[in-house]
């Protein structure tokens, strides 16, 4: 029987295959837009919703948006020593 790696050997293994993660996931967001080409709503809820990629665009926007957010906002409120309470 196979001993379960840790998940510290599983994230090694992941950051070692991080760029066909990436192109696997480039593959099915491409895949995505060539779909809503030809699968689209009947009726959509709003103009953007009738456009192809709409909600692809979307998620990459949003997705960038939290990455900033939590970059430059949060990351920094983490980051501050233990016996930090703020007052200079």
């Amino acid at each position: 029987m196979r001993e379960p790696q840790s998940l510290g050997a599983w994230l090694d293994w992941a950051r070692e295959h991080a760029q066909g993660f990436k192109k696997a996931l480039f593959i099915v967001l491409g895949l995505c837009v060539v779909l809503n080409l030809f699968i689209t709503p009947h009726h959509p809820h709003f103009a953007g919703e009738g456009l192809p990629g709409f909600w692809e665009i979307f998620a990459l926007v949003a997705t960038v948006v939290m990455v900033v957010v939590l970059k430059k906002i949060v990351y920094p409120m983490l980051a501050r020593p233990e016996d930090d309470n703020g007052r200079s």
